[in-house]
């Protein structure tokens, strides 16, 4: 890859050729002043990548947490699980986590109630009973596990799936659910009705999440880009598609069942209708990607689960040259040069603090688990440096 650069310098700009480590030490005087002055990453791309042009911290592992906003209390966290679902008591002084490898965490009145192990397939999502006393879990294959008080109505697990499920939600009677797959399709049991759904229909982007409304007469789909699929009393009230870049994760409708508030992967909560926005957000990226979201009872606060699957701990520095990637792409803040033999390009991947960031550039001196990120910036690239943090698979 050949292009000319600008390497900035107190606002005196100097020209560089190639991109690339193995080129600029074609010179090594320049090469070692560009290392001196911390301009060149381990991309060898001039500087060292970011999403937001704050500092942001190294953290361990930040899957399990529990983020809250507005008047939502933090009850307890699962730190190191891979939170996939959430869902609240009716008085929203208790909250369950769900992890992908079937464990259950209760918190505050929420109670445990039992959990599974080993499933076929990773569980997606989790809801509860209006009670409080029961919960369902969802597998990605389409199993329904009961537990407590909440009636096993059907499930779809020893059917052929088009598509893997992603979510689940609960009738107000605590009598029936509807289970969503990622390609629109809904399926009803017990006494939830159906309703429509988006399957067979050219959606933009795969679902990933449903949410019904207080009265059981109707839900909505949330699609990954943001959009969001009405049926029945459910009414479409907005939505952050060509406004936010997401992906979003999940949905949860207010009490009135007119708004519904969108999580983000990096932590950001849109709200609409209804919904209050939350009165603080969460600033920069979390440290995990968000899996799920509950709001309050009464509306004035939310809770955001972390999860994901970690790929592993890497070594992340940044650059700021101008130009096209190694797969043709134009540089941008969304943008990490990787060894494709540890993350595949074109693929996604969260990195803690920094949010989701796709895959498509390499370097000669990225290998094995070294990531390169983007910033237009040079001094932010210069005091980023080097730091540890964790990427986690996007799903």
């Amino acid at each position: 890859m050949r292009r000319r650069a600008w390497l900035t310098r107190k606002d005196h700009p100097v020209p560089v050729r190639s991109t690339r480590l193995h080129a600029i030490r074609r010179s090594p005087r320049r090469f070692a002043k560009l290392r001196r002055l911390g301009l060149v990453g381990l991309a060898g791309l001039v500087a060292l990548p970011l999403l937001a042009d704050s500092p942001v911290r190294a953290v361990d592992d930040a899957s399990g947490q529990v983020i809250t906003l507005g008047a939502a209390a933090n009850l307890g966290a699962a730190p190191g699980r891979p939170v996939t679902g959430m869902a609240r008591t009716a008085s929203g002084k208790g909250y369950w986590l769900a992890s992908s490898d079937g464990g259950v965490y209760a918190f505050g009145d929420a109670g445990f109630l039992g959990a599974t192990t080993a499933p076929r397939q990773p569980i997606v999502d989790i809801a509860a009973t209006p009670t409080g006393r029961g919960y369902w879990l969802v597998s990605a294959d389409g199993g329904v596990f009961a537990y407590g008080d909440a009636p096993f109505a059907g499930s779809l697990g020893d059917l052929h799936m088009n598509a893997a499920l992603v979510g689940v939600a609960a009738t107000p009677t605590g009598k029936g659910y509807w289970l969503a797959a990622e390609d629109g399709g809904v399926f009803a049991f017990g006494d939830a009705p159906f309703l429509g759904s988006a399957g067979g229909s050219a959606i933009n982007a795969p679902i990933v999440g449903i949410s019904a409304t207080p009265s059981g007469r109707g839900y909505r789909l949330l699609a990954r880009d943001g959009g969001v699929f009405a049926f029945g009393d459910a009414s479409f009230v907005g939505s952050p598609v060509g406004q936010h870049s997401g992906p979003f994760v999940d949905i949860a409708t207010s009490a009135d069942g007119n708004g519904y508030w969108l999580a983000a992967t990096d932590g950001s909560v849109n709200a609409f209708g209804s919904a209050l926005a939350p009165s603080t957000q969460l600033v920069g990226a979390s440290g995990a990607p968000v899996t799920a979201v509950e709001a309050t009872p009464a509306g004035d606060g939310v809770w955001m689960a972390t999860g994901g699957d970690a790929i592993g701990d890497f070594s992340v520095s940044c650059y700021a040259l101008q130009g096209t990637t190694a797969t043709g792409a134009l540089v941008g803040r969304d943008v990490v040069a990787v060894d494709p033999r540890a993350v595949p390009l074109g693929s996604e991947i969260f990195v803690g603090g920094l949010g989701v960031k796709r895959a498509l550039d390499t370097g000669g001196a990225i290998k094995g688990r070294r990531l390169d990120i983007w910033n237009p910036s040079v001094s932010f690239c210069r005091e980023f440096g080097m730091r540890r943090l964790t990427a986690y698979a996007v799903r």
